[in-house]
C-alpha cells in the first residue's frame, strides 16, 4: 500500500505509536500459552537440584533427631556360658571343702532387661541360674542355684538429672529445628531469584515488543518518507534521517532479543531444563506492580519471627546454652548411689530354684552404698572444655547480634527503596503520557507541514526511552518487593511455600 496523503500517514504512524504505547506490558496476551507465576515456581521446586539437596539435609537432621531417643530403649540381655574351674585347695579351704583338689563345671543362664532413667540412672531387672555340678556335690543329686534381683545406679553430682541425660537429644532437636531454618533459607533463596528471573524474563519480553514496535513505525516513516521523495514533497536528506532512525531501533531490538535469550536461560536453569530443548516459559502475569511498602516497625516484627537466618541463629544460641551446661556438669565430682536387692534360691531342679527366690523370700540379699570418683589433679580435660563452651556461647550471641543488624538496615533499607521506586513507577508512568501527547501533537505539526522527520523520530526515540526507563522502574521495584519479603522471612508465606517442622520425637 502507498501512502500518498500525509495525513493518512500522521494517522498510520501515530496508529503503530499508540499500539507501541499500549504493548507497555504486552504480556497479558500470552497468558494463555504462558505460565503463571506461582506455576512456575511450582516447578522449580520439582526440578530444582539444589532444593533437593537442601531439603535432604534437613531430612536426616530430624532422622537424627529421633535416633537419639533410642537412649531410653530398654536393652534384653541374655547369657548362656559354661565355666570351668580346677584348683588345689589351700590348707583352709581344704579344711572347709574337705577335699584336696576342687573341680566345677557350671552351666549358667541369665536374663536381664537394663534401661536409662530419665533422672540419669540406670536400672537392672534381671534373674541368674547356675547348674553347679563339682566335686563337692553329693552323687546323683543336682543344684541349681539362682539370683533375680534388681540393681539401680544413680548420679548424685556429674550427670544427674534430665538436662544431663537428654543433653544430647535437646541437641539434635535444636540441630533438626536450625535444618529446619536453613532450608527455609535455601527454598527462599532460590524460589525468590527464579522469581526474579521470572519477571526479568517479562520485562525482556516486553522490551522485545516494544523495539519491534518502534521499529514498525520507523518502517511506515521511512515508506513514507520515500514516497513524499517519489512525489517530490521530500528530500534525500530526510529519507536518510528515517533510514538512520530504522538502522537505530533495529539495533535496540537484536539488544533486545539477546536480553531475553539471557533471561530465558537463566530461568531454564532454576527449571532444571537445558537451554536447547526449545520449551520456553512465557510468563503470563503482568509486570507493573503498586506495592505499599509495610510500615518499619511490622517489617522487623515479622522479620525477628520469621527470617530463617535469625531463627536459625536462635537455635545455635540454644545448643551453645546446652552444651555450657553439660560442660559445667562435667566439672562437678561422680557421685554414684549404688543400690540392689535380691533374692536366692537353691534346689535340686532348676524350677524349685526360681521357686525358692521369688516364693519363699528366705534368702534376701542387699546392697546400699555411695562411690565418688574425682580427679587427682585438676580435671584438665573438663576446664578446657568449659572455657570452649563459654566462647561457644559468646561466638552465638555476636553472631545473633550481627544478623540482628543486618535485618533492621537491610530492612530500613528496602522499605525506603520499595516506596521510592513506588513514587518513581508513579511519575514515570506520567512522564510516558506526557511524551505520548507531545508526539501527538508532533505527528499533527508534521501534517500540517510544521515540522519533519528528524523530528518526529526524535520525539519517538524519547517516548521509547520514557517507556523503557518505566519499564526498568517497574522491574526494579518488583526485584525490591521481593527482596523486602525475602529480609522479612515473609517470603515462604507470601507465596504458600512456608513448611513446618516436624516433631523430633516419636512420641
Amino acid at each position: 500500500m502507498i501512502l500518498k496523503n500525509p495525513v493518512k500517514l500522521g494517522k498510520t504512524a501515530l496508529g503503530f505509536l499508540v499500539v507501541s504505547a499500549t504493548t507497555l506490558y504486552p504480556l497479558s496476551t500470552l497468558a494463555q500459552e504462558g505460565l503463571s507465576l506461582n506455576q512456575t515456581l511450582n516447578k522449580v521446586l520439582e526440578a530444582n537440584l539444589r532444593l533437593q539437596a537442601s531439603e535432604l539435609d534437613h531430612s536426616m537432621a530430624v532422622e537424627r533427631a529421633k535416633a537419639e531417643w533410642a537412649l531410653f530403649e530398654p536393652v534384653l540381655l541374655v547369657t548362656l556360658a559354661k565355666e570351668s574351674n580346677r584348683r588345689e585347695n589351700s590348707t583352709e579351704r581344704f579344711l572347709s571343702q574337705r577335699v584336696s583338689i576342687f573341680d566345677e563345671q557350671n552351666a549358667i543362664f541369665s536374663a536381664a532387661v537394663e534401661g536409662t532413667l530419665p533422672s540419669g540412672g540406670n536400672l537392672r531387672l534381671g534373674s541368674q541360674l547356675r547348674e553347679l555340678e563339682n566335686n563337692l556335690q553329693v552323687t546323683g543329686r543336682n543344684e541349681w542355684e539362682s539370683f533375680a534381683g534388681a540393681t539401680l545406679t544413680q548420679p548424685l553430682l556429674r550427670n544427674r538429672g534430665w538436662k544431663a541425660v537428654a543433653s544430647q537429644i535437646r541437641l539434635a532437636a535444636a540441630d533438626s529445628e536450625a535444618a529446619l531454618q536453613d532450608f527455609r533459607s535455601q527454598l527462599a533463596l532460590v524460589l525468590s531469584e527464579a522469581e526474579m528471573a521470572y519477571w526479568d524474563l517479562a520485562a525482556a519480553k516486553a522490551f522485545v515488543e516494544m523495539s519491534q514496535g518502534s521499529v514498525e513505525t520507523a518502517n511506515v516513516i521511512l515508506k513514507d518518507v520515500r514516497d513524499r521523495l517519489d512525489a517530490g514533497k521530500a528530500n534525500e536528506l530526510e529519507v536518510l534521517q528515517a533510514e538512520a532512525g530504522l538502522a537505530m531501533r533495529e539495533s535496540n531490538q537484536a539488544d533486545a532479543e539477546q536480553r531475553l535469550v539471557d533471561a530465558s536461560t537463566r530461568l531454564d536453569a532454576f527449571l532444571g531444563r537445558r537451554a536447547n530443548t526449545g520449551e520456553k516459559v512465557l510468563p503470563s502475569e503482568r509486570l507493573e506492580v503498586n506495592v505499599t511498602p509495610p510500615a518499619l516497625y511490622d517489617a522487623l516484627s515479622e522479620s525477628f519471627k520469621s527470617h530463617p537466618a535469625y531463627l536459625a541463629q536462635v537455635k545455635r544460641m540454644e545448643q551453645a546454652g546446652i552444651l555450657l551446661a553439660y560442660a559445667k556438669n562435667e566439672r562437678l565430682p561422680q557421685l554414684d548411689l549404688k543400690a540392689s536387692y535380691g533374692l536366692n534360691g537353691l534346689s535340686a531342679t532348676y524350677l524349685g530354684s526360681l521357686d525358692d527366690s521369688f516364693n519363699k523370700n528366705d534368702f534376701p540379699s542387699w546392697y546400699v552404698g555411695f562411690e565418688m570418683r574425682y580427679p587427682i589433679f585438676d580435671s584438665k580435660r573438663e576446664r578446657h572444655q568449659l572455657n570452649a563452651a563459654k566462647m561457644r556461647e559468646q561466638q552465638a550471641l555476636l553472631e545473633l547480634s550481627a544478623i540482628e543488624i543486618e535485618l533492621v538496615n537491610g530492612i530500613h533499607a528496602l522499605v525506603e527503596k520499595v516506596e521510592s521506586l513506588r513514587s518513581r513507577s508513579t511519575a514515570l508512568g506520567r512522564v510516558v503520557e506526557l511524551h505520548e501527547r507531545v508526539l501527538e501533537n508532533e505527528q499533527e505539526f508534521l501534517n500540517a507541514g510544521k515540522s519533519d522527520i528528524r523530528k518526529v523520530l526524535e520525539v519517538e526515540e524519547d517516548l521509547s526511552e520514557a517507556r523503557a526507563e518505566a519499564l526498568s522502574a517497574n522491574l526494579e521495584q518488583r526485584h525490591a518487593s521481593v527482596a523486602l519479603l525475602v529480609q522479612q522471612g515473609a517470603y515462604l508465606k507470601a507465596r504458600g511455600f512456608d513448611i513446618e517442622d516436624e516433631e523430633s520425637d516419636e512420641g
